[in-house]
C-alpha cells in the first residue's frame, strides 16, 4: 500500500511528521511526502484516458485528496488499469475500502 502526503491545506507546507506517519502502522504500507502532486497529476491523466470510478469528494486546489484508491492484484501500471475503487474522505469510506478489497482477493 502507498501513502502519498500532498500540500494541500494552508498547515502542509512540510512533510507529515512522525505522529502523523505513525496513524497507519501496517509494516506493508510506504509512506512518502510528494510536494509537487505527481501522483495526483498521473492519476488524473489516467482517470482522463480510462474512466474511473467517481470519487463522492474530495478535489482541493484542482487535486484529489483524501481519497482510497484499490487496484486489483497483480494489476499492470503500464496499461494504465481501471480502478477496483476510488472515493473519499478516507475517515468516511473505510468500510466500502474494505469491503472492496475482501472483493478483489
Amino acid at each position: 500500500m502507498l501513502v502519498v502526503w500532498e500540500p494541500i491545506l494552508a498547515t502542509d507546507w512540510r512533510p507529515p511528521s512522525g505522529r502523523t506517519l505513525g496513524r497507519i502502522q501496517d509494516p506493508r504500507v510506504r509512506q512518502f511526502w510528494d510536494p509537487e502532486h505527481l501522483v495526483a497529476s498521473a492519476l488524473e491523466e489516467i482517470a482522463k484516458r480510462k474512466p474511473q470510478p467517481e470519487p463522492n469528494c474530495c478535489v482541493e486546489k484542482g487535486f484529489d485528496w483524501d481519497e482510497a484508491i484499490l487496484y486489483a492484484p497483480h494489476t499492470r501500471w503500464k496499461h494504465e488499469p481501471i480502478s477496483a475503487f476510488w472515493d473519499g474522505p478516507v475517515y468516511r469510506i473505510i468500510s466500502n475500502l474494505e469491503k472492496a478489497f475482501n472483493e478483489q482477493r
